[in-house]
């Protein structure tokens, strides 16, 4: 049997090409710090949400109606604006700061923000974790990995946004984040 005439090959040919050309790229791998990519994107006014998710139980366990839950994510604010300075027309971005000022959720009694409002310097990243620095507390129904839970962020300047974050287990990646204190 030929198996290059039967066309059991062709499917397998382009993953059979890739590890072939991945096989040479050995040698020492760079360590990147960079967090999961488990959550949802989306834009708040002038701020990006990257990675927004909700911290579920240890290994996928449930988290009992009543308990906490801690919120992660990236913020980026980046003022799109432009003015127009001095007399020869020169332009440049506008560098307005930001606040995220409260979070709320129609699945908790309450949202946390550990320390006070966020100040967000504008155009620069503003990581929420490894620690927990928002937290859901008296979850209304019981907290399970897989499902999505609505949060509405509050910004000063921003106003507010709604988005659905996944529930994503601690366990892999996920597991140098603080479950909620």
């Amino acid at each position: 049997m030929d198996i290059a005439r039967t066309g059991v090959l062709a499917p397998a040919a382009p993953a059979l090409l890739a590890g072939a050309l991945l096989a040479g790229c050995g040698g020492n791998p760079v360590s990147t710090d960079v967090s999961p990519a488990s959550g949802v994107a989306g834009q708040v006014g002038q701020v990006a949400i990257r990675n927004l998710f909700v911290l579920g139980g240890e290994g996928g366990a449930v988290i009992k109606q009543g308990g906490s839950a801690p919120v992660y994510l990236t913020m980026v604010n980046s003022p799109s604006s432009i003015e127009s300075f001095g007399v020869s027309g020169s332009q440049a971005p506008r560098t307005e700061d930001d606040t995220l000022t409260s979070v709320s959720s129609p699945q908790a009694a309450s949202t946390e923000i550990i320390g006070g409002p966020v100040r967000l310097p504008a155009g620069q990243d503003v990581q929420i974790g490894p620690s927990a620095k928002i937290v859901m507390r008296g979850l209304k129904k019981p907290l399970s990995t897989g499902q999505f839970i609505l949060l509405t962020l509050h910004f000063q300047r921003s106003g507010s946004g709604s988005l659905n974050a996944p529930v994503q287990a601690r366990q892999g990646d996920l597991q140098s984040y603080s479950p909620a204190p």
